[in-house]
């Protein structure tokens, strides 16, 4: 008896919201306006998409950067090492949104103070002389790291102590170039 009393209810409440909404009358049908295709407008003149591309600048972008070395216990610039860095710097100028930074090392003789403070007046020393040649400081970041962190070879020193490991004794100047991704890049 439940059931068939559902069942009731169900088909009672489907013929009152009938009723109450009602059906649309054919007037009501009619007054939709009906949608019309419009052919769209032809161009007055042919266009060659391929042509109208817009240059795009290429990103500063340096990809490496040439290293100097030093003499032992000193930090002043070579000749050998100034040409290097004249070429760093005229890639430097010719990329104007890249950076660069100057990580300066010594070898494994003395103390690990001295050596401190070596490394950054080597670092220092490349700085300067990027400075002295047009490169903005604001472009310019230095440090100095002390020992490098590969020791020299036993066969790399001699009797008296004083190292042959030039490699070592080394500022390297590392390119910081712009994120390619960055907003407003």
């Amino acid at each position: 008896m439940t059931r068939s009393f559902n069942l009731f209810l169900i088909i009672s409440l489907m013929i009152g919201l009938i009723a109450f909404n009602g059906c649309r009358t054919a007037e009501e049908v009619a007054e939709e306006p009906e949608e019309v295709y419009e052919e769209p407008e032809e161009l007055e003149e042919e266009v060659d998409w391929m042509e109208e591309e817009e240059e795009v600048e290429e990103a500063d972008f340096i990809e490496e950067l040439h290293s100097v070395y030093f003499n032992f216990d000193k930090s002043d610039i070579t000749d050998r090492a100034a040409r290097s860095l004249a070429e760093n710097i005229q890639l430097l100028r010719e990329n104007p949104d890249v950076n660069v930074r100057v990580d300066a090392y010594t070898d494994h003789v003395g103390g690990d103070q001295y050596n401190v403070r070596l490394s950054v007046r080597r670092a220092e020393s490349v700085a300067n002389f990027y400075r002295t040649n047009g490169i903005s400081s604001d472009r310019l970041e230095t440090r100095g790291l002390g020992k490098h962190p590969v020791p020299c070879s036993p066969s790399d020193y001699d009797p008296g102590y004083r190292v042959r490991c030039e490699v070592n004794r080394v500022a390297e100047s590392h390119p910081i170039n712009p994120d390619p991704y960055a907003p407003g890049s």
